[in-house]
């Protein structure tokens, strides 16, 4: 997984310096919490998304009736790793929108929100529960569809790409792809602090499901401005980020 995420992070590193969307400092507000993010999420991503995604599989393949939990076992590669991040799109998809919708919810998800400024490091910055218990609940049809460890990792080699890219502050169009991929130009709108604005693009690697469904949002331009409403939110802590979400009242966007 290393080898997946470090030449994806480099890449897109280069590309802010050489490419940017909009100047933006290099030592920009809330910087040190998410550089102790990076390792904290990579740590997430190995233990949700490649151990728990195959005990899920193999939870299905164990515990389930077999003509319910071979969906797609013995299909090509391409074809399994297509289906997976279809499927989990679609999940994530609905989860996303609840986020924004449940108070509860909206307490965890606004941390990945409290950047006032987007970059390829800012794709870290989640709260580590929301984290766990997302990926948990989205991962679920992993224990029916009977996807090899090879295509799970193919899905989870794209999600890492689209998440960094789409938060990465560089000037990329994907042009007609966007009506099927999350480009930068979408998931900007998704982002800016003004809530109004950013009721909008809830996918995470395809598009396709914001267009089926009216959320969709695309625009030549860009945000204001990016972040949350809430001047209280502690920027510079890691640690007072993942209490705040605790705190006796929060703000629903």
């Amino acid at each position: 997984m290393l080898r997946i995420l470090v030449p994806i992070a480099l890449l897109f590193f280069v590309l802010e310096l050489v490419r940017p969307a909009r100047p933006q400092l290099l030592l920009r507000r809330g910087l040190l919490a998410d550089v102790f993010y990076v390792p904290l999420h990579y740590v997430l991503r190995v233990l949700v998304n490649v151990t728990i995604a195959t005990a899920l599989a193999e939870a299905g393949r164990r515990f389930l009736p077999a003509r319910a939990t071979h969906l797609v076992t013995g299909r090509p590669l391409w074809l399994q790793a297509l289906a997976l991040i279809f499927v989990l799109d679609f999940f994530f998809y609905g989860m996303h929108r609840l986020k924004h919708r449940w108070t509860w919810w909206w307490r965890l998800h606004e941390t990945h929100h409290s950047s006032p400024q987007l970059d390829w490091l800012a794709s870290a910055r989640f709260h580590p529960l929301e984290k766990l218990i997302d990926r948990v609940v989205f991962l679920l049809p992993l224990t029916v569809m009977g996807a090899s460890e090879t295509a799970i990792v193919i899905w989870s080699a794209a999600d890492v790409f689209f998440g960094i890219m789409n938060h990465a502050n560089v000037r990329v169009r994907l042009g007609p792809l966007i009506y099927v991929f999350v480009g930068p130009e979408m998931h900007r709108w998704h982002h800016a602090r003004d809530p109004r604005e950013a009721g909008c693009n809830y996918g995470n690697n395809l598009s396709i499901f914001d267009w089926v469904f009216g959320t969709a949002r695309v625009d030549r331009g860009d945000p204001t401005a990016f972040g949350i409403e809430d001047e209280a939110y502690p920027h510079g802590n890691l640690a007072r980020q993942t209490l705040y979400a605790f705190r006796r009242r929060a703000r629903r966007r």
